[in-house]
């Protein structure tokens, strides 16, 4: 009976010392969620809501229209800006050939001036000879002066036109600019109305029902990026001495259960506790201070991305184990070119075609 005690007792301890010297290896906690990017799209203009595509939990592909508003009013304004985009285009034509017409003039009154200027010359070397009177005289005199200040006015007259009227290409010219200018901004805002997935991701909610107006700012989706999430490990600050970014993780959910388990990595270490960023964050000068072991975020990436197989809805309840074996890296992930956290710029397709619509209007008003 003791021999049987004794082995007993022996056997315990050496699955205790074990039990600490592998453990020692491991820091866990089953305070941890998957969270991830969730984007918000928002109404661009206002309008009434004629049409929507994807439903609640629905996937959605990046540049996928996913709903569309009433656009009369904005075709009506596009077609306005394109009539006077044409008449600013016959307008700079009318002024350029109201230069030429004025440059015929300014040759017309040269002439006039020169015909007028040799006369006076004349009448003068004849007026001391008494072979043209003194009336004649005069009359010569005025007859100059009248057609050089004519001349001057038709010199005045072009520059101003040809001012006005400008050296430059057509498209180029202010009064065409502006008209094109107006013309795209319409045609964006006729565009607006087709509001367009900016991310690759899942319908996490809709707010918006058909026949609804809305206001410019005004939520429609929230779409989350499932392959861009993560796990939101807090480990108790007396955990954190040994994680460091790049350490393996098993990953384990109350979904699933413990007989699947995920594999994923240690990337960030928090660079403050929770309740530091709260909105009453801890004031300890008062002396009325209570220590409490605080806990502090570690971002956690799975291996592989997105696991269609074990799919995790955000928010759901993880647990999660890192192996530490490996205590040689830094403790705060270096600086390095990443990629961006998130790349929703697609409002590109806003201008496509802007730029061809304005070159036609200008075309077609150039005969």
């Amino acid at each position: 009976m003791f021999s049987i005690l004794f082995i007993a007792a022996a056997a315990g301890a050496a699955v205790a010392v074990w039990y600490y010297w592998e453990a020692r290896w491991y820091e866990t906690t089953d305070n941890a969620y998957l969270t991830g990017n969730l984007i918000e799209v928002s109404a661009q203009i206002d309008g009434t809501v004629v049409w929507i595509g994807p439903e609640q939990n629905q996937a959605v592909a990046r540049g996928q229209e996913i709903l569309r508003l009433a656009d009369g009013d904005e075709l009506e304004l596009l077609e306005l800006r394109k009539h006077e985009l044409a008449l600013a285009v016959q307008d700079v034509l009318t002024l350029r050939a109201e230069v030429r017409r004025l440059e015929a003039e300014r040759r017309l009154r040269v002439v006039t001036h020169d015909l007028a200027e040799d006369e006076f010359e004349r009448r003068k070397r004849l007026y001391p000879q008494n072979m043209v009177s003194k009336e004649e005289l005069d009359s010569a005199q005025a007859r100059e002066a009248e057609t050089r200040v004519a001349l001057e006015t038709a010199r005045l007259a072009l520059q101003k036109a040809q001012v006005r009227a400008g050296a430059q290409p057509l498209d180029e010219h202010p009064m065409v600019r502006v008209a094109a200018a107006r013309v795209r901004s319409a045609y964006r805002d006729w565009r607006k109305t087709r509001v367009i997935s900016p991310a690759d991701g899942e319908i996490a909610r809709r707010r918006v029902q058909a026949g609804q107006s809305i206001t410019k700012g005004a939520p429609l989706f929230t779409i989350a990026e499932r392959d861009n999430a993560w796990i939101e490990a807090n480990f108790k600050e007396t955990q954190l001495r040994h994680i460091r970014p790049g350490q393996p993780v098993e990953i384990y959910s109350d979904l699933y259960g413990s007989d699947i388990s995920l594999k994923g990595r240690v990337q960030t270490i928090g660079t403050g506790t929770g309740s530091i960023f709260s909105l009453l964050p801890p004031q300890n000068a008062t002396g009325n201070w209570i220590k409490i072991v605080q806990r502090v975020p570690v971002r956690i990436v799975m291996d592989g991305g997105f696991d269609r197989q074990y799919p995790l809805p955000f928010g759901t309840s993880i647990a999660v184990r890192v192996d530490t074996h490996d205590r040689t890296g830094q403790r705060l992930q270096q600086v390095d070119d990443v990629a961006p956290v998130a790349d929703a710029d697609i409002y590109s397709y806003l201008d496509k075609g802007a730029n061809e619509l304005v070159a036609r209007i200008i075309a077609a008003n150039q005969n």
